[in-house]
């Protein structure tokens, strides 16, 4: 049995350009929200050459809306296709997820050395937008799988790779995949965390608060009642309610520990007035709040409510014009596995014989649609994929081609030990 892991192992590292030529093959697409299409349908293809059972279909905005989990500025879905290849096994072992989103972000208004889209290859890394989040997971787990088919290992169990959309914004993709009945027996993103074996995720949820005055000439401002200065006790109650829920929620979830503050709140965009000398009638302030694993996103919510309503019900102005709070375009569900899961020890056990060491345990501070595999999908899942984390967004993209080595080769063992082959 360790033979064949070992030479898995190395028939692994010996299909490097062909890992870093399909994460090349997968940058070339333009693949940011809403022009999906073309790059899953070229991943759709090769999900048939590995012999998969592969459905492809764009979500129904209708039967999206009746989950309680979605949020979206989208209008529908098309040109957004969600894509799973399903490799039954053999019977008696058990099922994994491999999980990657297809979408991107937009380049940026930066200064690119190339194109975003013209993958480059220098200095061991691999450059273009996508390339660590995530295309270059994608290409990773995908090889790990091609090599066990190529080996004509038998696995036992079914392994499902899914490729995703919307994970940027608001992971309605998997949503969609599990309404399908994508789940497993365990799953692992292969987002780009720097080989860490991230076990836990946060959520996040984005806010707008309508704070109403009352307009007026600036030079009888005390004709009016400025929506701004309104405005000013809310925010600044929100900045306490992040350092109470940094007190109370430390140490609850020990992977984040470290952090100052583990789980953000805050107002980030203000925006409001028409012009320098008329008493502003409207501010809207606009925000989110990060939440923890082990909180439901509804108390999170009512937390930030009964802070708002609070300053409102002190306010004699505000009392009877109360604040309009809403919660749009994004959501991220948070989520975690124990430590000594047995998923973590199965990977932490490939880890150490691909690489001789045990990989570190963390949390991760972005979202993931792990999160949403754990609450929806009754599917344990972990994050574990190549890096830099840092390069993920930034102008020049690029990832660790070692890296992507590493994480196939470790993922390829840990298919094994987790679904279970014969010889």
């Amino acid at each position: 049995m360790e033979q064949i892991k070992q030479k898995l192992l190395d028939a692994v590292s010996a299909r490097k350009e062909e890992i870093v030529a399909l994460a090349g093959d997968l940058v070339r697409f333009p693949s940011t929200k809403g022009n999906e299409a073309k790059a899953q349908s070229f991943y759709a293809d090769k999900l048939r050459e590995l012999g998969a059972q592969v459905e492809s279909f764009e979500p129904d905005m209708a039967e999206m809306k009746k989950h309680p989990a979605f949020v979206t500025d989208r209008e529908n879905f098309s040109g957004s296709p969600v894509v799973a290849g399903v490799l039954k096994g053999d019977g008696g072992g058990r099922s994994l997820i491999l999980c990657g989103h297809m979408d991107v972000v937009d380049p940026g208004s930066g200064h690119w050395t190339n194109s975003p889209w013209d993958p480059v290859v220098k200095d061991g890394r691999l450059y273009g937008r996508g390339a660590v989040d995530m295309k270059g997971g994608v290409a990773a787990h995908y090889m790990a799988v091609k090599t066990i088919r190529q080996m004509g290992i038998k696995l036992k169990g079914d392994v499902k790779i899914l490729s995703t959309i919307d994970e940027e914004c608001s992971s309605s993709g998997i949503l969609a995949l599990i309404g399908r009945g994508y789940k497993a027996d365990a799953a692992i993103c292969t987002e780009p965390v720097g080989l860490k074996v991230t076990i836990a995720t946060t959520g996040s949820t984005w806010f707008k608060i309508k704070v109403t005055g009352k307009s007026a000439h600036g030079g009888i401002a005390f004709a009016g009642v400025n929506a701004l200065y309104k405005a000013i006790p809310i925010i600044e109650r929100i900045q306490r309610l992040e350092e109470e829920r940094r007190l109370r929620l430390y140490g609850t979830v020990p992977v984040y520990n470290g952090a100052p503050i583990a789980f953000c709140a805050g107002v980030n965009k203000i925006q409001g007035g028409t012009w320098p000398a008329i008493v502003p009638a409207e501010v809207v302030l606009e925000g989110r709040v990060g939440f923890s694993p082990l909180e439901k996103l509804e108390d999170v919510q009512k937390e930030l409510e009964d802070a708002v309503y609070a300053v409102a019900k002190a306010d004699p102005w505000l009392k009877d014009n109360p604040p309009v709070i809403e919660y749009y375009k994004s959501r991220w569900n948070s989520g975690c596995v124990e430590e000594d899961h047995s998923l973590v020890k199965t990977l932490q056990g490939a880890y150490t014989q691909a690489s001789g060491k045990a990989g570190q345990i963390v949390g991760m501070f972005a979202c993931s649609d792990s999160g949403t595999l754990i609450r929806f999908g009754d599917t344990p899942a972990i994050d574990f994929g190549p890096g830099p984390q840092s390069m993920a967004h930034q102008t020049d993209e690029y990832v660790d081609i070692d890296d992507l080595v590493k994480v196939a080769r470790i993922i390829a063992v840990t298919i094994l030990d987790w679904c279970g082959f014969t010889e």
